[in-house]
């Protein structure tokens, strides 16, 4: 027993030393960033499962699983605290062109108290495989917005005033975004920007919604033994108007099939992961956010669940399950 501890640990650590020159560009670069962004503000739609959501960021992500994938993630943030973000999104993506190109929509609902934010994503890449056996994807994704004010959730001081109208305001307008996306077998780096016009959609409001926001992912999988994998990956997020987020995930795959880890998004919540392969087709996840700003006198957490189907069979060219 101790004989086999000692050659899993050694196998491991080779694993880890292999993968180490990589891995250290990634942080170096997550953490040169951090050093430089400072803001004030709101940010785009969150999500805890960045890790398996990744249309969600970056349109050069379309395809990237091999097979015509769909799926869907619903996000409670702030549970117990009236009119706290709520998202739902559904999204489908798949290679086609022999592999060399990638498609993907997705339609996400994002309802903060008396707005609801509404956006349509149509996103394409082209993939140029790479002598290492790495593939690099360029995206562009062209995005209709929708938002809308419900004036009759506002708790007004002097019911009298005029300014607060008793309908709905709502708004549509185009958008588009862009992102490059590096995918190895064991590992993935990817920078975008989804939505590149600094549009307002409430100037109404007396402020600007500029959801202009920078994402920079990446992540790696490494092999302890046969039947565990370690699996980091790391996201940052800016917008010149919000303060700059980090989100840090570490998981463990057993079997290939049971994920077991957690997430850190500074300064703001500690989050359990726990996902499932349920058949080489179907995985779920659910994530259990515990707050740990100011906000945690007034709210139970956050929760999200997505579930995602792939449509991998026996006579499909990808058999093998896709970590990325």
């Amino acid at each position: 027993m101790l004989l086999y501890v000692t050659a899993t640990s050694l196998e491991f650590m080779n694993n880890l030393i292999e993968n180490f020159n990589f891995m250290k560009n990634i942080f170096f670069a997550i953490g040169f960033m951090c050093l430089g962004f400072i803001a004030v503000a709101q940010h785009a739609p969150q999500y805890s499962t960045f890790m398996f959501n990744k249309l969600a960021y970056n349109p050069a992500y379309a395809g990237s699983r091999e097979v015509l994938t769909i799926g869907a993630d619903y996000r409670n943030q702030w549970s117990g605290i009236n009119g706290a973000p709520k998202t739902a999104s559904i999204y489908a993506h798949t290679p086609f062109f022999k592999q060399r190109a990638g498609a993907g929509l997705s339609i996400i609902s994002d309802q903060v108290g008396m707005m609801n934010f509404n956006y349509v994503n149509l996103s394409y890449n082209y993939r140029l495989p790479l002598s290492n056996g790495a593939t690099l994807s360029l995206g562009l994704m062209g995005r209709l917005e929708h938002g809308a004010i419900d004036w009759t959730k506002a708790d007004a001081i002097d019911q009298n005033d005029r300014l607060v109208q008793a309908t709905t305001t709502s708004k549509v307008q185009p958008n588009f975004g862009m992102g490059v996306y590096y995918a190895h077998d064991n590992y993935y780096v990817g920078l975008s920007v989804p939505q590149v016009m600094k549009n307002a959609l409430y100037t109404n409001l007396g402020a600007v919604v500029n959801n202009r926001n920078f994402y920079l992912m990446g992540g790696a999988v490494i092999k302890v033994n046969d039947n565990i994998k370690f699996k980091p990956a790391a996201l940052i997020s800016y917008n010149p108007n919000a303060p700059f987020e980090v989100e840090v995930n570490a998981n463990f795959i057993f079997m290939d099939a049971f994920w077991v880890g957690a997430s850190y998004r500074l300064g703001d919540s500690f989050d359990g992961v726990v996902a499932y392969q349920i058949t080489k087709q179907i995985k779920a996840a659910i994530v259990a956010d515990f707050t740990l700003s100011e906000l945690k006198d007034y709210t139970t957490g956050s929760f999200e669940f997505l579930v995602e189907y792939s449509f991998i069979y026996d006579n499909t060219r990808v058999k093998n399950l896709r970590y990325f």
